[in-house]
């Protein structure tokens, strides 16, 4: 076989296994090993509720005017009734609360 052509089968295989490393490397939040512990509630109380991260745990959800978003959304998540926006701040009205922030 012609060393390019080996050259380009390494190549082809390599990357998407370097990709698929490097993406789970970067995961804001470590997998759960058991369904048990996605279940554990979030060590305080949630003021504005509930929702899951990227690896499924349960997390408490922010509020208006807090901060979110972010890359896997590694600042938060918006309760009920919010949006994360450009700015990185939860808008709108908290279903939970009522409280609002634009």
């Amino acid at each position: 076989m012609n060393a390019s052509i080996v050259l380009v089968l390494m190549i082809s295989f390599m990357l998407p296994l370097r990709y698929e490393a490097r993406s789970y490397l970067w995961m804001p939040c470590t997998p759960c090993r058991t369904m048990e512990e996605c279940d554990l509630e979030p060590p305080t109380p949630c003021v504005w509720g509930e929702a899951r991260d990227e690896c499924g745990k349960r997390i408490c959800t922010k509020g208006p005017g807090e901060r979110c978003g972010g890359k896997h959304n590694i600042l938060g998540k918006c309760g009920e009734g919010m949006m994360c926006k450009s700015d990185e701040k939860c808008h709108g009205c908290s279903l939970v609360t009522l409280e609002c922030y634009n």
